[in-house]
Parts: structure tokens; C-alpha cells; sequence
């Protein structure tokens, strides 16, 4: 179904206020879309016209290469969107003298005040390094525990990742949010293995867009997982015509 058919009872302006949250997911593949070309305004403004709350991201350059610039991405998103950032890297290669270390990985935009973060490198011989970025979010006084990685391709990664998460997500008392590309579908037990306690939002809805490949989606490997905490008002796949990232995002709507 398409957004805009949906119907918006409880999320027009005044009852999306202080009860309810809205939730991204998105691999923005460091800026670079379909064509070839690096637009991170691109980014911006589909991240912007969902205007979400939370916005998990996947594929982050920091200073790290030219295919981006060697441009601060995250805070070039932060700065665009009006929103706060934090940053956790899966790579990273120090520099000689002050040059700023250059950084690849997951980070995070929110609204509300940052009351703690931790990242948690996952390597090993033969894979690309992991990694879990966690950060408690104040909002609306209230503490949610949000997590966001890119799952590995071979099974002893994922299931590292797996034991990160649940170490560091799962064993919090509040409400947990965790969110990322996970390169595998629904059906895998990457994805089942977090149920219960976690919720896959858009398989609750009834999704069945893909997110991946952009320009003609065939499979669903972007997520967004919600603990008991909140009720799950909507969820979706984004359209993004011209697809300035390989991926789609997936948002939700979700009540405390």
C-alpha cells in the first residue's frame, strides 16, 4: 500500500506529539546512488521527508575515502537535518600527525538528548570487520536503548553480532530498538532468532516490499525490531525515485 493511502488517524501533527516515535532504517551506501553519482543531499532529503525521530544508518563515511570525498558524513547529515549524531565505526585506520582518523560504519540521528553510547567491533580473519553501534536516548523522559549494525555474510560473524546484541541490548530492562541491514530475508534465523523479545515491525504489518536493489527491490534485508515497550501503529518501505542509495529505507510509527 502505498503511504499516502494509508490512513493517518493517529499520526496527523497533533498525535504524533509526545506518545509516539517515528523510526528509520537505512543503508545509504556513503551517499553514492544507482547512477554512480555522490549526493548526500539526496540522503538528506528523503530522510527529511519522512521526518523521523530515530534514523539508523548503514555505510557511513567519516574522512574515509574519496569515493565520498573523505567528507564527514554524519555530521554533514546532522548539520542538514537539524538533528543530533553519534558514530560508531566498523573500520577504521588511524592517521600520522593530525589528520583525523579515517571511519566507516554504522551511526545514528536522533531528537532527545544522548544519555550514553558504546560501540562493539566484531572481526575476524577473512571478513569485512562489524561492528554494534548502542546508545541510550532520553525522550520524553523516558530511556530507550537503540542499536544499530550491518550483519556479516558468514555464519560465525552473525552469530558474534547475534551475541553483541543480545549482551548489550537484550539485557536491558526498558525499551530496546534495534535496526540495520541484515543481508538476509525474513525467513532466516538471523532474523527469527530475535523473536521473542523483539518484534520484526514490518513483518507484523504485513510488509512485503523490498528493500534491496533499489531500482527494482526484490528482497527485504533492511529492519527495524521493537521491544514489548511500544505498540506498533504503521510500517513501510520508502520510495526513493532516482535511488540515491542501492538500498530502500524502512520506517515505522510506533507509540510508548
Amino acid at each position: 500500500m502505498d503511504r499516502d493511502d494509508r490512513p493517518s488517524e493517529g499520526f496527523d501533527g497533533e498525535s504524533r506529539g509526545r506518545k509516539s516515535m517515528r523510526v528509520m532504517s537505512y543503508n545509504m551506501h556513503h551517499g553514492v546512488g544507482v547512477d554512480g553519482q555522490l549526493n548526500l543531499k539526496r540522503i538528506a532529503d528523503v530522510i527529511g521527508k519522512e521526518e523521523p525521530d530515530l534514523v539508523g544508518l548503514n555505510e557511513v563515511d567519516i574522512c574515509f575515502h574519496r569515493r565520498s570525498r573523505f567528507e564527514d558524513q554524519l555530521a554533514r547529515l546532522v548539520e542538514m537535518l537539524g538533528m543530533e549524531g553519534v558514530f560508531g565505526p566498523s573500520i577504521q585506520w588511524n592517521r600520522l600527525g593530525n589528520f583525523p582518523p579515517r571511519r566507516y560504519g554504522n551511526g545514528l540521528l536522533f531528537k532527545g538528548r544522548l544519555e550514553e553510547s558504546a560501540n562493539h567491533p566484531v572481526t575476524g580473519k577473512g571478513e569485512e570487520p562489524r561492528a554494534v553501534l548502542t546508545a541510550r536516548i532520553r525522550r520524553e523522559d523516558r530511556d530507550v536503548l537503540v542499536g544499530v549494525t550491518h550483519i556479516g555474510f558468514t555464519p560465525w560473524i552473525r552469530r558474534a553480532q547475534q551475541r553483541v546484541l543480545t549482551e548489550q541490548c537484550l539485557s536491558f530492562r526498558g525499551p530496546v530498538l534495534v535496526m540495520g541491514d541484515w543481508n538476509v530475508l525474513p525467513d532466516h534465523p538471523a532474523v527469527t532468532s530475535l523473536s521473542p523479545p523483539l518484534t520484526d515491525v514490518l513483518e507484523l504489518m504485513g510488509v512485503k516490499e523490498g528493500t534491496y536493489p533499489c531500482s527494482a527491490p526484490r528482497k527485504r534485508i533492511d529492519y527495524i525490531f521493537c521491544s514489548h515497550h511500544f505498540r506498533i501503529r504503521d510500517g513501510w518501505v520508502v520510495q526513493t525515485p532516482g535511488c540515491p542509495s542501492d538500498h530502500r529505507p524502512v520506517v515505522c510509527d510506533l507509540e510508548w
